[in-house]
């Protein structure tokens, strides 16, 4: 299935919108968190992605009001500790577009978070992270339930790896 152009073209351009407010400074106010964090999943009708900045505001508030949001979209919130310089992040990233891993996502609202940017402002979330990729599931008020799984739980970095382990954790099952 092919997407459509103009869609692809109206992404590119809200997500561009977001990053040159970002790089401007604009912090976004409590309200204007759906504003501030566009749906970068590559298969919308499935699963939503979120990527969140300290610039954005408070960690606990933004996963509060990301989980209400997925709440109203009938998804399950999930946060992703994600770094530029891991392979296996980069691996997943890059296999979202598989069939595999769209159906593994079904039905997930992930909110990512950059490790290196978070790593401290962690400390009263109770979000303990000891290696990325790393995905934590989050209750309905954006706290984490204590489920958690990371890149370890796959072996090698391929959707056909990957993409059970998570929907297994999605689901669960895990």
């Amino acid at each position: 299935m092919r997407p459509n152009p103009l869609l692809v073209v109206s992404v590119a351009l809200a997500t561009s919108a977001v990053g040159c407010a970002l790089l401007r400074g604009a912090a976004a106010t409590p309200g204007a968190v759906g504003q501030a964090a566009a749906d970068q999943s590559p298969a919308p009708d499935s699963f939503s992605l979120v990527v969140l900045h300290p610039a954005q505001g408070d960690i606990s508030t933004q996963l509060a009001a990301h989980a209400q949001l997925a709440a109203e979209m009938d998804r399950r919130p999930y946060v992703e500790f994600s770094a530029e310089w891991c392979p296996s992040c980069v691996a997943l990233q890059n296999s979202l577009t598989d069939e595999l891993m769209v159906e593994a996502f079904h039905g997930v609202y992930l909110i990512r978070l950059d490790f290196d940017e978070w790593k401290g402002r962690l400390s009263d979330t109770g979000l303990t992270v000891v290696g990325v990729p790393a995905f934590f599931e989050l209750d309905s008020k954006g706290t984490p339930t204590g489920r958690a799984i990371t890149g370890a739980a796959w072996g090698e970095d391929i959707p056909e790896n990957m993409a059970p382990a998570l929907k297994d954790f999605f689901e669960g099952n895990s």
